[in-house]
């Protein structure tokens, strides 16, 4: 072999040896924006909306979402998921994986369970829409929520998109550990499994006696960049209390 095809075929090594560390899958880096409105008949003016921005980093073991003041941080290949982080109140939940659902609820939770019935029911709707240039299709969550004769219904629209660039099995299967965090999302868990996308625009609303509540995020943008040292690690100093679903949590003893 000659001196210069050597030296061809060097370049060439190289070249490959670039574009495939180029291509490297990256984290995803995605921004959302989400308004919150509360209104009561019994107020005359409603609550100014609340105005927040979120992110989420995703990869194919760990999940971080941020929205305003709190996070959630999954990490499958620890096997914890870290949520309710407060980063006012420095405070933080820690759950295992798998889900032990007997263990992770406290006495007061599940007494409180025991007066809630719900149901819900998943729908594909078959609509489809562009939303910031992205081709979303709809499904509908209605959930039929009761305690003590008291009923709060909840319904859930979801505009998803295979647009965005991002792992969807990581995604759905990081997502329904969240879902499955609670008793009454876990069985939503299994059905958000059949959602083709990634959430683009999520809109909820719940009806309580007195008040309603209601908010709507949408993604503005996705990105596929390497996640900053420490994104998805618990942050320092922060004080671990037990997991209520409900938020009935007081810190712990140490």
């Amino acid at each position: 072999m000659t001196r210069k095809n050597t030296f061809r075929i060097m370049i060439l090594l190289s070249l490959c040896l670039f574009i495939f560390s180029s291509a490297a899958p990256a984290d995803v880096y995605i921004k959302k924006i989400r308004q919150t409105e509360t209104s009561s008949p019994k107020v005359e003016k409603s609550q100014k909306p609340i105005d927040e921005k979120g992110v989420t980093w995703l990869t194919k073991d760990k999940m971080r979402e941020d929205m305003g003041n709190t996070s959630i941080i999954v990490r499958l290949d620890q096997k914890k998921i870290y949520m309710n982080i407060d980063h006012e109140t420095k405070t933080y939940s820690e759950i295992d994986l798998p889900i032990d659902m007997e263990k992770l609820i406290p006495p007061e939770a599940k007494q409180l369970a025991q007066l809630i019935e719900m149901a819900h029911i998943f729908k594909d709707t078959g609509e489809f829409m562009k939303i910031r240039g992205w081709n979303c299709k709809k499904y509908l969550v209605e959930i039929t929520t009761s305690m003590m004769g008291m009923n709060m219904p909840i319904s859930l629209i979801i505009w998803t998109s295979k647009d965005l660039g991002v792992d969807l099995s990581a995604y759905l299967k990081l997502q329904g550990e969240i879902l499955s965090t609670n008793p009454f999302t876990k069985d939503i868990a299994i059905d958000f499994k059949r959602i083709e996308g990634f959430p683009v625009v999520i809109e909820f609303a719940m009806a309580m006696p007195g008040m309603e509540s209601k908010y709507r995020e949408e993604v503005v943008s996705v990105d596929g960049k390497k996640a900053p040292a420490g994104t998805y690690d618990l942050p320092q100093g922060y004080t671990k209390i037990p997991y209520n679903p409900f938020g009935l949590t007081s810190p712990e003893i140490k």
